[in-house]
C-alpha cells in the first residue's frame, strides 16, 4: 500500500471515530478530565482534575482531591460554573471557583482560589 493511500485511510477512521463524539457546546454530559496549568500562585497540578456534569448537576474536583466543587447545568448553555464557599484562617468567607466552556471537543476552563489562578483543557473520559 502507498503512503497516500494509508494516510487517506487512517484520515477518514480518525474523521469518522471523532464523528460519533458528541459536542461538548450541545451535550457535555459526563466525565471530561485534564490537568490544571497554573497561571499563578500554588495550585495542584500533581494529579488530573475532573469535570463531571450529570443531569442538571455539575461537579469539578481539582486533582481529584477532597475538595468538590458544586454548580447547576443549564441545558443549552454553554458555561459550566461550580464553586464551593469556604472560610480563610481568619474565619473571612472565600470561594474556590472553576468556570468552563466548550472549545472545540473538549472543555477548557479557568480555576481560582485565594492561592492559585490556572487554566485547564479537558477531554471527555
Amino acid at each position: 500500500m502507498r503512503l497516500p493511500a494509508l494516510f487517506a485511510i487512517s484520515a477518514t477512521a480518525l474523521l469518522a471515530a471523532c464523528a460519533g463524539t458528541p459536542d461538548p457546546g450541545k451535550d457535555p454530559t459526563g466525565s471530561w478530565v485534564g490537568a490544571l496549568v497554573t497561571d499563578q500562585g500554588t495550585c495542584p497540578t500533581g494529579r488530573s482534575s475532573t469535570l463531571r456534569i450529570r443531569g442538571r448537576e455539575i461537579l469539578f474536583t481539582p486533582a481529584d482531591g477532597s475538595q468538590v466543587l458544586h454548580g447547576t447545568y443549564t441545558p443549552g448553555s454553554q458555561h459550566y460554573h461550580a464553586e464551593l464557599a469556604m472560610t480563610d484562617l481568619d474565619h473571612h468567607p472565600t470561594a474556590v471557583v472553576f468556570n468552563g466552556y466548550p472549545v472545540g471537543q473538549a472543555i477548557g476552563g479557568i480555576f481560582g482560589s485565594p492561592s492559585c489562578r490556572a487554566h485547564i483543557t479537558m477531554t471527555r473520559n
